[in-house]
């Protein structure tokens, strides 16, 4: 599903060269858990923006889904990402004047979903997160969990193969993200869809089958989660 192959970037920082990944290789198998974990800094949302083809290595190969983004024009890559990839954002990213549904359903519009497979999928998604009865809210009338839920029903409508969630408890108290950890494990479970997230709270951690350690943009260690 995922392979970084001998991966460095580079960021120019005005007349300096940062160095944010140093040499990286690892691979992720269709419909793993797998957390990307390390301190502020080590790398971790570098690795999850190329994983999200949202950026490219300065050296090495990153292949998603079969396809090297180091080959892949502009237009390639925007396609991989609406056509394969779900995202789930720590500040949710849900538009403001949508409501639940409205949010749930955008994806689809965008690929050009019938009007009747689009309410089919969305009221699917939004009965399987828990918020049937919140259909007609928006987000500001939502708590941040009930938010983070209509973005793991937004990543998933779209039946990608891959959901990138960056930080996703970063903005939730403690059981909250507990629940939330354990509804993205459900639909990890349910759809088979590969989950690969970001964190640096070692409570998060736990929730993960398989751990890829990160610090100062090298690859410490990489191993089931026993």
């Amino acid at each position: 599903m995922i392979s970084f192959k001998h991966v460095f970037k580079d960021y120019l920082l005005g007349k300096s060269i940062v160095p944010a990944l140093r040499g990286i290789s690892f691979d992720i198998e269709s419909g793993e858990f797998v957390s990307i974990c390390g301190p502020s800094g080590s790398g971790k949302s570098t690795i999850l923006n190329m994983m999200g083809a949202l950026d490219i290595p300065t050296q090495g190969d990153v292949i998603i889904s079969g396809a090297n983004l180091v080959q892949l024009s502009d237009s390639e890559q925007a396609s991989l990402r609406n056509r394969k990839i779900g995202f789930i954002f720590q500040s949710f990213n849900l538009i403001p004047v949508l409501n639940v549904f409205e949010n749930v359903e955008y994806p689809l519009i965008l690929q050009g979903v019938s009007p009747v497979d689009r309410k089919t999928r969305v009221l699917e998604l939004i009965d399987q997160v828990g918020l049937s009865a919140f259909i007609t809210h928006r987000p500001d009338e939502l708590s941040g969990g009930q938010r983070q839920r209509v973005a793991i029903a937004r990543a998933l409508v779209t039946r990608p193969e891959l959901i990138l969630a960056d930080e996703p408890t970063a903005n939730l108290d403690s059981k909250t993200g507990t629940d939330i950890l354990g509804l993205m494990k459900e639909m990890n479970r349910r759809f088979q869809t590969t989950f690969v997230f970001s964190t640096h709270d070692p409570q998060v951690v736990q929730y993960a089958n398989r751990i890829i350690r990160i610090q100062d943009g090298v690859l410490v260690s990489e191993g089931d989660n026993t």
